[in-house]
């Protein structure tokens, strides 16, 4: 009894260790070290540029969604960091979307930043998407974002990136032990971990191809 226990606490703990490193807030962080590091967004860009582009990324995308929530919980609008009530989803997500978008307009209108501004947008699209179903029914937030990522990883390869083979491997692989880690935990049933990558891999693709 005592055995069975202490696995199913290593089971939840490394679940919990997944669903903090393969959060919401950080995949857009992510996703950019990916474009750096297999040379899809320039190398030669100049170091202040990609300074730049690191720090509207990370404030938009983590910094200001992460603060609108500890602000909301401090003032009683929120019942615990996690967003497990579905009810009070709605104005956070709605901030992460608004914070998505003014990341990509941030971006400006350089050629060499269109595929990233566009991955905003497309991020934005899922947020809203996740939003609208939540009015009726609550789906994985988690699952939204890494089906996301997964899309876009997917449209790169398929634009002819061939060097993404590995990482578009990866990205399907982390999704999965992320789906497994957000049922061990009890947050979602099947079908919501299931609508939320589909709808996340389906839009991300919609917005990325409609480029």
């Amino acid at each position: 009894m005592d055995t069975c226990m202490e696995e199913r606490s290593v089971w939840a703990s490394l679940s919990r260790g997944v669903s903090y490193l393969l959060h919401p807030f950080l995949m857009p962080v992510w996703l950019l070290l990916i474009l750096f590091g297999t040379g899809i967004l320039p190398i030669y860009l100049p170091v202040g540029i990609k300074r730049y582009i690191l720090m509207v990324v990370m404030v938009d995308t983590l910094v200001v969604p992460a603060l609108g929530i500890l602000l909301m919980r401090v003032f009683g609008l929120l019942g615990d960091f996690s967003l497990s009530r579905r009810h009070e989803r709605t104005l956070p997500m709605l901030i992460v979307a608004l914070c998505y978008g003014l990341c990509g307009w941030m971006l400006g209108s350089s050629p060499m930043l269109f595929l990233l501004r566009r991955m905003m947008f497309a991020a934005m699209a899922c947020t809203l998407f996740a939003l609208l179903v939540n009015l009726r029914w609550q789906v994985s937030l988690h699952m939204t974002a890494a089906g996301a990522a997964t899309g876009m990883v997917a449209i790169l390869l398929y634009a002819g990136y061939t060097n993404l083979v590995w990482v578009f491997c990866g990205a399907v692989l982390c999704s999965g032990v992320l789906g497994s880690a957000r049922l061990c935990l009890g947050k979602h049933t099947p079908a919501q971990v299931a609508v939320g990558f589909a709808g996340g891999f389906l839009l991300a693709v919609g917005v990325l191809l409609l480029a």
